[in-house]
């Protein structure tokens, strides 16, 4: 074969928590451009909500991770492709790929059954309704004056590109070939929910009930830095080596860092007093988590991916 159908990536590394995930898996397992291709999908502008890229990830989420069937790859025959649009699955299937040829590299799975319960239990409880969503943390606030705050900063201009974008694919959609009108009502539920907290965050409508799911928000992530805290050993998740786990909790606490206020994962002793301001309950991160991350933090993979800043 004189080339390889070449899976692509698309992600928003300047701001998506979540497709900070492959994007480490990628350095981790050492591929190249020639074996990856990463494009960008712009949330700030509302590319995700593009009528073509919809086709890709009908939700209009990041990450998406277009990949070649490997019964299709061959010269004769033509190459079919599948679309993966979970975090899990496309991080899952990176690890797992055959096609990284630049040189061997490690398995980022667990081999013992009781490692790969650990690095479930990490990975679940990232991504589980007890924890917060990383992305509505972001959009969250507990009083007027942070409402303000945030407004004139990253989330009310976050909530404001996705409403224009959403309106004018809307508009441009009318009377598209489209007979299910799937399109139709994709932009007309997008747009009352995003209007809505975008109707909040300008003092349009009462902010209450928004506050107290805010202050829930914080709550939960209060229990889910303990819970990380306690169930954490020496080394990583699940051992003396990097795993997937990591890569998903180390994504989270980023995020969860950013949203406190933090701007480089190189300042850990300034961004952990940060969100112990932001935890309730008398929690604090402890000595484990912070030395975790510092570790974590060290590696080449989140200097890479976080090179930029925390997002």
């Amino acid at each position: 074969m004189t080339s390889v159908p070449k899976a692509t990536l698309y992600s928003f590394p300047a701001g998506s928590v979540w497709s900070a995930v492959p994007l480490l898996t990628a350095v981790e397992k050492g591929f190249t451009d020639n074996e990856l291709e990463k494009r960008v999908v712009n949330l700030l502008e509302g590319q995700n909500f593009a009528p073509a890229f919809l086709k890709i990830s009908p939700k209009g989420t990041v990450p998406a991770l277009v990949a070649p069937y490997e019964h299709t790859i061959s010269e004769d025959l033509p190459t079919k492709y599948k679309s993966l649009t979970s975090t899990i699955e496309i991080a899952d299937f990176l690890d797992a790929s055959t096609l990284t040829t630049s040189h061997p590299a490690p398995s980022l799975s667990p081999a013992t059954i009781q490692g790969a319960a650990d690095s479930t239990f990490f990975i679940q409880l990232v991504h589980s309704e007890s924890a917060p969503d990383p992305n509505a943390l972001l959009l969250s606030f507990r009083s007027d004056e942070e409402r303000q705050a945030k407004l004139a900063d990253v989330p009310g201009k976050f909530l404001k590109g996705r409403q224009e974008a959403l309106e004018r694919y809307a508009k441009e959609s009318e009377g598209s070939p489209d007979a299910s009108g799937r399109l139709a009502t994709f932009y007309e539920n997008k747009i009352k929910e995003n209007g809505g907290l975008l109707a909040i965050y300008e003092g349009k409508q009462d902010a209450q009930g928004w506050i107290e799911k805010s202050t829930k928000m914080w709550s939960d992530l209060s229990k889910t830095v303990q819970t990380v805290e306690e169930k954490l050993k020496s080394g990583f998740l699940v051992g003396d080596q990097i795993a997937l786990a990591d890569l998903h909790v180390g994504a989270f606490f980023a995020r969860i860092l950013a949203v406190a206020g933090a701007t480089s994962i190189s300042d850990l002793q300034s961004a952990i007093p940060l969100l112990d301001k932001n935890l309730v309950n008398g929690v604090k991160v402890g000595p484990k988590l912070t030395a975790y991350l510092t570790a974590l933090f060290a590696r080449e993979s989140f200097k890479e991916v976080y090179g930029e800043g925390l997002h």
